[in-house]
């Protein structure tokens, strides 16, 4: 809809330029190639100015729609915003001022309203051009914004085979074997410190990266974070990646910039080694024992190699960072807040008293405070900015009329830590608010607005999966180890260093300590 406003100030740009230029005396640009110059910097002055103007008038679609207001008049503004990390804080701290609808771009909303949610689960829902494949890269991903809705519904079927209930069985013992090797690569990692503690959120990038290799390619995975470590910068090139396609995405032609200059060697490491182990993954002749993922894409048939390629990419980042991040914030909370550590532990020795024992997904899922620790950091943790696309015919939201081709995305920081949706302490974390009058009569704990695995035809494919693994490694070391936050250990400054631009990342290292508890016995948790 803007496009259709815009286009007569062009037009008016044009004839700007022509007035400026009829103005000029004869012997002012004697050349071609100087009159050329100087055309073509007059137009492009007028263009940004009638631009400009047009998106600041009365005459633009969101007009009516309060907010900064040198923000409407480019994209780069919530770029910039987004690069820094603390989006969040900037759009919650604009809702403040502004009210539940805030136009933070030149066609762009935020809303802080729970209604919001409704575009989200909307059959019509549409991703916003943040979503468009970085670079050019050639390929067609579930993630990123395809050319029709049909051939997404035809891709997620085929993800949807792995994270059936018979994909996901098979899945379990991987989780549990790579578990076991987390809790070596802990202790290992300890006793070669000089402090005596170790980075936990690097164990769970490095364990989480292991898993997805399993889970995509099988036995031909050549991803052994927890054993080598990351050469490669895999991980930081991985989330440079995210945040190039999150904030610059903002400004889709800075996005196509930034991918291609040099200072993103890194982001390109995990595309390369993903097309070597599909390579490798489409020369296995002989049925695996895991059914990967590749086997399912395979199989679907016509799904062209760069595809395989870019769905492989997605799946180790995607399937990696969240999760691992979330743990590990959890496991930040609960050693900030020990009540919630020894309420958790007590919980799980009352379900499982052999802390070696087998841990059956089922069991996991009935833990009302294990999935309240889950819950709650995932709450404090995924300040989620997921831009949607308004269908044709505009939408209504709250009594305010939205139209066509505009871009939406709900505020999910504010909806998360506001008292309205989850009361009392809104800002601290505190898993028991999750249960039933957990924090008392007025407790209130509103799921409907938890955005950190989206809603609807984009929402998240793994996400039980995800869960599953989240509850599982959580249990499994809260029963195994004893753990603390190191002596040095700055609890107020962690939070403070926490970056997100639809990643995570921490400027502050989550140093602690693990001691393994009475009776438990690494051997006793291998599986074959």
């Amino acid at each position: 809809m803007e496009f259709k406003f815009s286009s007569s100030f062009y037009v008016l740009a044009f004839v700007a330029t022509y007035a400026s230029a009829s103005r000029l005396e004869s012997n002012v640009c004697e050349t071609p190639a100087v009159f050329s110059i100087f055309a073509f910097g007059m137009y492009t002055v007028w263009a940004l100015t009638f631009t400009a103007l047009y998106r600041l008038s009365p005459f633009h679609p969101l007009a009516g729609y309060p907010g900064p207001q040198y923000w409407w008049i480019s994209s780069l503004w919530l770029t910039y915003i987004s690069f820094r990390g603390r989006r969040h804080l900037v759009l919650d701290e604009l809702h403040r001022q502004y009210g539940p609808f805030v136009r933070i771009g030149p066609n762009t909303l935020s809303i802080n309203s729970p209604s919001a949610m409704s575009l989200y689960s909307s059959s019509t829902s549409i991703k916003s051009d943040s979503y468009l494949t970085p670079g050019h890269v050639p390929g067609v991903s579930l993630f990123f914004k395809q050319p029709t809705e049909k051939l997404h519904s035809a891709r997620r079927r085929v993800w949807e085979s792995l994270f059936s209930a018979a994909g996901v069985a098979q899945l379990y013992p991987v989780l549990e074997n790579r578990t076991w090797e987390l809790m070596h690569c802990l202790e290992r990692r300890q006793s070669l410190s000089d402090t005596g503690t170790l980075n936990l959120t690097e164990c769970f990038y490095h364990w989480s990266y292991d898993l997805m290799g399993d889970m995509v390619f099988g036995g031909s995975s050549e991803l052994e974070l927890m054993k080598v470590g990351d050469r490669l910068n895999l991980i930081h090139g991985g989330k440079m990646a995210t945040v190039i396609l999150d904030s610059a995405g903002q400004s889709p032609w800075l996005m196509d910039i930034l991918w291609h200059i040099p200072v993103g060697k890194d982001m390109h490491e995990l595309q390369k080694r993903a097309a070597d182990m599909v390579r490798t993954r489409l020369n296995v002749v002989k049925p695996q024992a895991l059914r990967d993922l590749m086997s399912y894409l395979i199989e679907a048939g016509n799904i062209p190699q760069e595809d395989l390629e870019l769905d492989a990419v997605i799946a180790i980042q995607a399937g990696s960072d969240n999760t691992s991040i979330t743990m590990g914030l959890a496991f930040y909370f609960m050693l900030s807040e020990p009540d919630t550590l020894d309420t958790l532990r007590s919980e799980l020795e009352k379900a499982f008293p052999d802390p070696t024992g087998a841990l059956p997904p089922a069991e996991l899922a009935a833990l009302p405070y294990l999935n309240a620790v889950v819950n709650e950091a995932l709450r404090l943790g995924s300040p989620f900015f997921v831009p949607r696309i308004v269908p044709s015919g505009g939408i209504t939201i709250d009594g305010r009329f939205i139209p066509e081709d505009s871009i939406v995305a709900i505020a999910a920081y504010s909806q998360q830590t506001s008292s309205d949706n989850f009361f009392p302490d809104p800002m601290r974390y505190r898993p028991l608010r999750w249960l039933q009058d957990g924090l008392g009569p007025d407790t209130k704990a509103n799921m409907s607005v938890l955005a950190s695995f989206s809603t609807g035809t984009h929402a998240c494919i793994a996400k039980a999966f995800a869960y599953q693994e989240m509850r599982y490694v959580i249990a499994r070391l809260v029963l195994a180890y004893d753990m603390s936050l190191s002596d040095s250990f700055d609890i107020k400054a962690f939070r403070d260093g926490i970056l997100n631009m639809r990643t995570t990342f921490l400027e502050k290292n989550l140093l602690v300590s693990v001691k393994r508890r009475p009776g438990v016995s690494l051997s006793a948790f291998k599986r074959d």
